[in-house]
């Protein structure tokens, strides 16, 4: 083989290397993109803002702050309640609506289609 093929070899070999090593996530590679800020939602009930015995079915004014416009209830995620918090305000919700004093979907403005 030749001297010029056998640089042509090792080149390649190089970049190959090179490539592989940044796709395997060497020091070439993109940051993560997070949406939100990075803090952390605090519980509203656990912090002491709210009181636990607010959550009940006989008070759907406060349960509907719970609720997307749609009659959704809102993730666990998005209000940052404890996991426990969340389930008892779920089943309290559920119960609002089988009783009638919150929907199960809101009529929206052109009605129910």
């Amino acid at each position: 083989m030749s001297d010029y093929k056998k640089n042509m070899n090792d080149r390649m070999n190089d970049e190959m290397e090179e490539h592989m090593d940044r796709d395997m996530g060497g020091d070439d590679r993109r940051p993560r993109k997070f949406s939100g800020n990075g803090k952390r939602k605090k519980c509203r009930f656990t912090t002491g803002e709210e009181d636990v015995a607010n959550v009940n079915y006989k008070n759907p004014r406060f349960l509907s702050t719970f609720m997307t416009e749609h009659g959704k209830i809102v993730p666990r995620r998005v209000t940052g309640n404890a996991a426990h918090i969340q389930r008892h305000l779920a089943q309290e919700i559920k119960r609002a609506r089988a009783l009638a004093l919150l929907g199960f979907v809101a009529i929206g403005p052109n009605g129910a289609n």
